[in-house]
């Protein structure tokens, strides 16, 4: 038995019994890293925004950022804090300015799940007085793709990312029949950017946000939580969208 080295990076971990994901990044809420079983190949596919992904160094497969009144923040630009719920599912708060962010990355799991998928969900609350225009945008790359039994053994053919009838983002490799392809989409009206292999999908609650807050006044401090954005990340095999 091959023992692997503890990683230099404190990963966030969640994931169900049909795929896994061991890369969460404690310091911006990236996902480097998806794994998912397959059956007919009797081993794990995994998806990565980098060959050295266990590093945290490099391109992520998808990274949340806002814009906040035009201005872009990162949230490795803030402390965050981690939270696991019900001992499975990471949860996050940070704080950018007068808004609270909270964040919830998990695979649901169980009878009726029988969608081999996660889903990236964020809310915001607006502390301050003042009304605030948001975009949200999921960024990332696919940059490196393997089989893994014991040892990992990375795919010859090139890796595509591309964007499906239904405007979901799919990553898969370029020669067919695909094993796997994976699909990225948001929950509700967005915009999505393809260059090469990176991908970018934009939801702007602008008005959305403006009209919450003055029929709601969320305004106000203390205001309710206004949860706006959603991601579901799709796995399967010889996906077609």
């Amino acid at each position: 038995m091959t023992l692997l080295p503890l990683p230099t990076v404190p990963w966030q971990i969640t994931g169900n019994h049909w795929l896994a994901l061991p890369c969460i990044h404690p310091a911006d809420a990236s996902i480097h890293a998806i794994g998912m079983l397959h059956r007919a190949a009797r081993s794990a596919i995994e998806y990565a925004g980098a060959a050295d992904f266990l590093a945290g160094t490099g391109p992520a497969l998808a990274r949340p950022s806002l814009e906040i009144n035009g201005v872009r923040h990162e949230l490795s630009d803030v402390p965050i804090a981690w939270e696991r719920a019900l001992g499975w599912i990471p949860t996050f708060t940070c704080s950018i300015g007068d808004l609270v962010l909270r964040g919830t990355i998990f695979a649901p799991y169980g009878r009726d799940a029988d969608v081999s998928g996660a889903v990236y969900a964020l809310s915001l609350e607006n502390r301050g007085s003042l009304a605030v225009s948001v975009d949200v945008t999921l960024a990332g790359a696919l940059g490196h793709r393997q089989l893994r039994v014991r040892t990992p053994r990375r795919f010859d053919d090139s890796a595509v990312v591309g964007v499906g009838a239904s405007g979901a983002v799919l990553l898969e490799g370029s020669s067919p029949p695909g094993l796997a392809s994976v699909a990225l989409i948001a929950d509700a009206d967005s915009t999505t950017e393809v260059d090469a292999n990176r991908y970018a999908i934009k939801r702007s609650v602008t008005g959305r946000i403006a009209a919450l807050i003055s029929s709601a006044r969320c305004a106000q401090p203390g205001a309710a939580i206004v949860q706006f954005s959603r991601w579901v990340l799709r796995t399967r095999s010889a996906f077609t969208d």
